[in-house]
């Protein structure tokens, strides 16, 4: 059903691409010096409600940034229609369907919407989607699909900080799940799904293939792996969400083993988009969002933050 199969081959791709794709960034801009662990932290980031429309940004032959200055939506174009991984908010999701559009495509040929995690910033503006783009088919891992169900009203997060504090959205049944390296194929395009939880249940890492400048690339788009403190997510003592823990251990593991060339996610300013954008325009000698540095840093440093607030946890139950 949906294209959907099972991966058994993995993403990883020859040790001699990955020696020749870092060779070349350690000869060019040295992006992930900019990455800096003050970028990547939420609460240093733009407020979510001070947020500006933005031009499409073509990423690659194939992936288009869609969504405004901070939060992302990505439009992945294949052979037959488009993936649209993501909608922004309730609020800024008219932003993501003109921004479509000014990149030149139709909503009614979008068949898959896709989602990293089911917080409202990043799937509020879902239901209008559905009636925008009438030929989609909304596909999510499992635990993705009972969260948007509820509308968010059984994310954990939102259940712990109360109706004051939480984030709803309208409800959308989905039209079907996908599992862990289970793929979703649209004409020349295979998106692998890996689950990713801890951040969200069911928090998803999306994987493809993608040629730039007639070479093949992996391109890894994060499902968002940050442990959101003890008092909104707790790692220890969780009957919200027990598993956490072990969910978050699992994912670390699993991205540490993945082929990353462009690093990929829903947020401008962890991704460094301004100034990538900028090195293109200037014509580096290499796409600027080939970054598996970037990658890296991502992944340790949330696996740092994790592991400081479990051990904070630890000590403070002795």
């Amino acid at each position: 059903m949906y294209g959907l199969t099972k991966n058994t081959t993995g993403s990883k791709t020859s040790g001699l691409m990955w020696i020749i794709v870092t060779l070349s960034l350690l000869l060019s801009t040295n992006l992930s010096a900019q990455l800096t662990p003050e970028r990547l932290d939420s609460s240093n980031r733009a407020n979510n409600d001070a947020q500006t429309q933005r031009e499409p940004v073509q990423i690659a032959n194939n992936i288009w940034w869609v969504g405004h200055s901070e939060v992302g939506s990505y439009l992945i174009t294949t052979s037959d229609g488009l993936i649209l991984m993501d909608t922004t908010s309730t609020e800024h999701a008219p932003w993501v369907m003109e921004s479509i559009k000014k990149a030149g495509f139709k909503l009614e040929d979008i068949k898959y919407i896709i989602n990293s995690h089911p917080h409202e910033e990043h799937i509020g503006g879902l239901a209008q989607f559905k009636k925008a783009a009438p030929n989609a088919k909304v596909i999510t891992t499992a635990g993705t699909a009972a969260i948007i169900a509820s509308g968010g009203k059984s994310d954990f997060r939102n259940m712990l900080e109360g109706d004051a504090g939480a984030d709803y959205f309208e409800a959308v049944k989905v039209d079907g799940t996908i599992g862990n390296l289970e793929e979703l194929k649209l004409g020349d395009v295979t998106m692998v799904a890996h689950i990713t939880s801890g951040h969200t249940p069911g928090a998803t890492t999306w994987t493809m293939k993608v040629m730039d400048g007639g070479k093949e690339y992996n391109a890894v788009f994060m499902g968002g792996l940050s442990a959101s403190g003890v008092e909104r997510g707790p790692l220890l003592k969780n009957e919200l969400y027990p598993e956490i823990s072990d969910d978050f251990e699992a994912s670390f593991a699993h991205l540490k083993t993945l082929q990353c060339d462009f690093y990929l996610y829903a947020r401008a300013s962890s991704i460094e988009l301004d100034k990538k954008i900028e090195l293109k325009k200037q014509g580096s000698a290499i796409n600027p969002f080939i970054d598996p540095e970037g990658c890296k840093h991502y992944i340790d440093f949330y696996e740092s933050r994790y592991r400081k607030q479990l051990e904070e946890e630890k000590a403070a139950q002795k």
